[in-house]
């Protein structure tokens, strides 16, 4: 693989976040004043492929999106973080997330209506978007690496599956078990999951998730556990990687820009056993620079 190019499709959620800096929660029935606010695009995918684009690869994000101004909003946020976005119409509204992030912590409390890949935000069902086989070949044009997150199983599935079939590398960011995880895993080839991810009947040590992982066939696993050593496994090695010590300001987003600075050094040197430590430290290191600043985007450049 040529190592100076690296194109990633990132195929997943894409909300819009209104985020905004408190001093402290209200209670009920109580207004704080914002300390500071953003708006701007989120959800594990989109952020993901924000990224993948800052430091280094060009990005294409396919994801469901409505027509309506929610989604215009969302598509110009990340067109203006260098993502090319790829939306399938679908008749359920755009996901809004109000976000509260608390000043001195960095603590999140998030409310959202459901973010399931075919539900409306008011929770009734709609058509599911899809992809023909000609779509899923032409975005796949040129990719050298496909992250998935988990939502839209059946935009991912086929994406997944038409890349296995021609050796690209697939990466999945898992927050938690999905009904369709099994499904997902069969098609991947990179699996990080968080340390709240745990499949039914499945202790939920490191150990006991990386070998669930194993099982279903993922060559290269790990477990991200905030400040804590991540935990990796792979065909011949296993192991932890410790990650570096910073000031925390706001954790939203950090670990899908862990995701996103992963996949690019997979789409960029292709996998190696060798190398996943050191690019699992890489990408933690990445997403550490997220930490220090409130929001999503500030980090981006510096301020």
């Amino acid at each position: 693989m040529n190592a100076q190019s690296s194109r990633i499709l990132c195929v997943g959620l894409a909300t819009l976040d209104v985020i905004q800096l408190v001093a402290r929660l209200p209670e009920s029935n109580e207004k704080v004043v914002a300390l500071d606010s953003l708006t701007a695009a989120g959800g594990p995918a989109a952020n993901a492929a924000v990224a993948a684009a800052h430091v280094g690869s060009d990005v294409t994000l396919m994801t469901a999106l409505a027509d309506d101004p929610v989604a215009a909003i969302i598509r110009a946020d990340l067109e203006a973080c260098s993502v090319t976005v790829r939306g399938v119409p679908t008749d359920a509204p755009s996901v809004v997330a109000s976000i509260l992030v608390t000043a001195g912590s960095g603590d999140r409390a998030i409310v959202s209506p459901s973010s399931s890949a075919s539900t409306s935000a008011s929770g009734s069902k709609s058509a599911a978007p899809s992809l023909t086989e000609s779509e899923i070949d032409g975005v796949l044009d040129g990719v050298t690496a496909v992250h998935i997150d988990g939502y839209h199983p059946e935009l991912a599935i086929p994406i997944a599956s038409a890349a296995r079939a021609r050796g690209i590398p697939v990466l999945l960011d898992a927050g938690s078990h999905k009904p369709h995880t099994e499904q997902v895993l069969a098609y991947v080839d990179v699996a990080v999951v968080s340390g709240d991810f745990a499949p039914p009947g499945v202790n939920a040590d490191p150990v006991s998730v990386l070998a669930y992982l194993v099982d279903n066939g993922i060559a290269f696993a790990a477990v991200t556990r905030g400040p804590r050593a991540i935990a990796f496994r792979a065909a011949t090695t296993r192991g932890g990687v410790a990650v570096d010590p910073v000031t925390v300001a706001d954790t939203l987003g950090a670990g899908d820009f862990f995701h996103g600075a992963l996949a690019h050094l997979v789409a960029r040197h292709g996998l190696s056993e060798a190398r996943f430590p050191q690019d699992l430290a890489w990408a933690s290191r990445v997403a550490g620079a997220s930490l220090g600043s409130f929001g999503t985007r500030a980090w981006l450049t510096g301020t």
